[in-house]
Parts: structure tokens; sequence; C-alpha cells
């Protein structure tokens, strides 16, 4: 159970003590419910519990994580920092006590993963896939489906956007192009990911051939995308495709960085000021100075 610790110390008194005073608050309290880190348990959430705690392997499980704070903040929190990590605790590879944590690490897990891609966190991302994921096999299943269902998410509103008549913005397609986004999908493993991978990359190219055919002034913003694009590209047939498509926009940009470019000889070209013109225009003004004083003189 999430939330701050019932009992400092497990043994079983301290815990039977614990649990007479907690449903002795919510007989007072005419509460069906209790809130702990925005979960709620019912009295018979609490009840199951609580014999699990009184287990002795609940109770050695429990110190197991306790000793842990790095892990006992993830499970309670689902944050872990940067370059943090659990314990190298030969209980970690214990199958029991991975069925017993498994339910708490995986509802964790999919909680940051979440977070993380609403806010990119890479620091979060790096260092808790660093870590053994405290899951079975099923539970693991269940936190990849849906960080699979996170990145999926994305491609759809890519492809809305450069599919649709500006159902979805620029600003919003934008986002999901930016390197710091990006990083996210290209830091989760390939043995899972490789083929999503390949299609955002494609979805991004795709996303970017329609920006800026409909606006050619995004020309830099667009080069940018397609090099995270390229580097989110899991197969070399993707990459490669990437890499002729940013050598095309390139060629098209180089003319545009280095101002206009003017067809034939001297064809639509500015014309140039010659130094006798100007030479002349200054004794024009000159000769008409001299005339207008003579005239005044007489």
């Amino acid at each position: 159970m999430s939330g701050e610790p019932i009992v400092t110390t497990l043994d079983k008194k301290a815990i039977q003590l614990e649990r007479k005073k907690l449903f002795a608050e919510l007989e007072l309290s005419g509460e069906t419910t209790i809130e702990m880190n925005g979960r709620s348990f019912t009295k018979n959430d609490i009840i199951q519990y609580y014999e699990d705690l009184l287990k002795e392997d609940g109770l050695k499980y429990h110190a197991t994580v306790a000793d842990d704070p790095v892990l006992l903040v993830f499970l309670e929190t689902a944050h872990i920092g940067r370059k943090e990590s659990f314990l190298k605790n030969p209980m970690y590879t214990d199958a029991q006590f991975i069925n017993w944590v498994s339910p708490y690490f995986c509802h964790a897990f999919i909680t940051f993963m979440n977070a993380c891609f609403l806010d990119p966190d890479e620091d979060g991302l790096v260092a808790l896939l660093r870590n053994k994921l405290l899951m079975t096999q099923a539970d693991t299943e269940k936190g990849w489906q849906a960080v699979m269902k996170i990145v999926m998410g994305s491609i759809s509103t890519l492809e809305e956007y450069y599919k649709s008549t500006g159902e979805v913005k620029l600003a919003k397609a934008k986002d999901l192009m930016e390197f710091r986004y990006i990083r996210l999908v290209q830091l989760l493993p390939n043995d899972r990911f490789g083929p999503v991978k390949d299609k955002y990359a494609f979805s991004i190219l795709q996303a970017c051939v329609f920006t800026f055919n409909r606006n050619r002034q995004t020309g830099n913003y667009v080069s940018t995308w397609l090099e995270n694009a390229q580097l989110l590209a899991a197969s070399e047939e993707v990459i490669a495709q990437i890499a002729k498509k940013r050598e095309e926009l390139e060629a098209v940009l180089i003319p545009q960085e280095s101002g206009p470019v003017y067809g034939g000889s001297g064809a639509g070209a500015p014309a140039q000021t010659s130094p006798w013109g100007v030479i002349k225009l200054i004794l024009f003004i000159v000769l008409f100075l001299v005339r207008l004083a003579t005239c005044r003189h007489w």
C-alpha cells in the first residue's frame, strides 16, 4: 500500500495496534474509504493489507523496501531522480518477492511513464531503465503496453496533423517532434519499440514535408525535426530515406540563405550605380547653383 508508513517498527503487536487505531478512526469519521497519495482504499482493502502485512514474508518484504530509500520513494510517489539507483539486494531476484512487489511497482511504473512523457524527464527515464524492473512477466507486459499506448497516441496526433485540414495545429505537432520528446522514445528498448520508432520517424518526415510545403519559411525548423527523426529511426532503410529527404531540403534552403538568385546575364539583376553618373550629377548641381547666383546678381 502506498502512502505514509503506518508503523515505525515492523513487529506484529505494533501492526495490530495500528490496525485497531485506523479502524477506530474510520468508524468515528463515518467514512468508508481512506485516501493515500491520491488513491482510495476501502475497508476491505485495508483488512487485506494488514493480513498480508502480518504474514512473516510480508514483514520481511516490507522491511526490504523500507531499507531501500530510492525504491521506497519510487513505489510511493512514482518518482526517481537523476542517476539514482535501487540497492543491489539479492532479494530483488527472489521470485516470491517479485510476485509480492510487482503490482505496486507496475502501478508506479505506469504513473511515472505518463508523467515523464507529459513533461519530458530524460534524467528520470534513464535512471529508471538502468535499474531492475521489479515486475512479473505479466506486469512487465502491462507496463510496456501502457508506454506503447502513449507513443502510438503521439504518432496518431502527427498523422492527424499532416492528413487533416487544420484539425491539429502545428504548435501541437511541433512539441512531438522536438528533441526533448523524441529522446524519450529513443531511450525505449529497441527489441520492443524498434518498429514503432521507425513508424514515428516516418510520421515526422511526413509532417515535415507537409509543413514545408505549406510555408517555406519553416525550413530551418523542418531541418531540425528531420534530424531528430533520423536519430530516432531504428532501421537502416528508414534512416536512409530520411537522410535523402534532408539532402533535398538542404538543396532548396541554400539558395534562399544566400539571397535571391537572378536568371540570365544581367536579366532581372539590380542595376549597378556607375561612378561617372554620380560625377555628372554633382557637376549639374554646381552649374545650376552658379547660374542661379548670376541671375540674382542681375
